[in-house]
């Protein structure tokens, strides 16, 4: 079968490899009928998180069919629609009991191994025409007849990140919200805050057009290289600060940046993926009393939470699809994505 795969910085190959099989009695092979490009996947392509494996399948946002089922699968059948946790617990160890499948002690072979889909060879990723997929009835989930597959397709990642987001900066009724970015998943965090009754959500972002849509979205907006950002924040605060900025971006600095936003007893959010160290303001946060919360999102704990606000109306993730290509322009769509080129926010991919 066709899939895409890492062989280091910028270079993402399409190729034929083996395709998946039932291993053991609780997986299930699917057949991928979308797929998409996550913003940590650039991360591998950039370069910025390397990995010493090569050859491995990339992706771990999809949707798809049941093809195959494990004696031990209990949830799904053949032909059965769905989506998949990005990240993979196996639903029996004390952290998976706890809600911390990220953290699960047999899929991460002891914190030995990642348990994201595509960042190595032990769990094959989804940008592919299927997909074999551990401890089904934990991580596979049926896609109701009124949510399509391209909504269904955020649920795996990108939308239960942002909704964690904004459940750990406690946004509620009434709430100043700031957001460091307006990639997809600072979107989906400016969607969820706005969902959970946010007063005001403040997006910053220094890609015009991005921003220009988060505008339409419903957000006051700053740009960071034209505009004094703190001074922004307070006047639309009415001088006290955010009650909460969520960080989007992935990038170090803006920890440090947020808590120069933030009210006293303010909450910062990290949702972006940061790889370097983080050096906090420490008398900042101890004279201000802040928090900061952060962490690997745990799609299982926000599945239904976030299917029946799809089924309602109020989040539409789909919304964000800019770009449409078959698998087989894998590559390109990554050198697409990267570039911020031609408008791009999501890219689906179409084995």
């Amino acid at each position: 079968m066709q899939a895409i795969t890492y062989h280091g910085a910028r270079d993402m190959r399409l190729q034929d490899v083996p395709a998946p099989e039932v291993e053991a009695a609780t997986d299930v092979v699917l057949r991928v009928t979308r797929s998409t490009i996550c913003g940590s996947d650039l991360h591998l392509w950039h370069g910025a998180m390397p990995s010493p494996e090569t050859g491995f399948t990339v992706g771990h946002e999809l949707v798809g069919v049941v093809e195959e089922v494990g004696s031990a699968v209990h949830t799904l059948a053949t032909g059965d629609r769905v989506f998949v946790s990005a990240v993979l617990g196996c639903g029996s160890c004390p952290r998976c009991r706890r809600g911390l499948y990220s953290a699960c002690a047999v899929t991460t072979a002891g914190g030995t191994r990642s348990n994201v889909l595509g960042f190595g060879s032990a769990y094959p990723g989804g940008q592919a025409e299927r997909i074999r997929v551990p401890f089904a009835d934990v991580n596979v989930f049926a896609i109701p007849d009124d949510v399509t597959d391209e909504q269904a397709l955020f649920l795996t990642d990108i939308l239960p990140t942002a909704y964690m987001a904004a459940d750990f900066a406690r946004v509620e009724a009434g709430s100043h919200v700031v957001v460091f970015g307006c990639g997809p998943v600072g979107a989906l965090a400016q969607r969820c805050a706005q969902v959970r009754g946010a007063a005001r959500v403040i997006a910053i972002d220094p890609d015009e057009g991005r921003l220009a849509l988060a505008g339409k979205r419903g957000c006051d907006v700053i740009h960071p290289e034209k505009e004094n950002v703190l001074q922004r924040v307070l006047e639309l605060t009415g001088g006290e600060g955010a009650d909460s900025v969520i960080e989007a971006v992935g990038r170090a600095e803006l920890v440090s940046q947020a808590a120069l936003l933030l009210r006293a007893g303010g909450v910062i959010s990290v949702a972006g993926v940061i790889v370097a160290n983080v050096d906090l303001p420490w008398a900042l946060f101890l004279l201000k009393n802040l928090t900061l919360r952060g962490g690997l999102v745990n799609p299982q704990q926000y599945a239904a939470q976030l299917l029946a606000l799809i089924q309602g109306g109020r989040l539409d993730p789909s919304e964000l699809i800019t770009h449409r290509m078959p698998l087989a322009e894998g590559a390109a769509a990554y050198e697409l994505f990267a570039s911020h080129a031609d408008g791009v926010l999501k890219v689906v991919l179409e084995p």
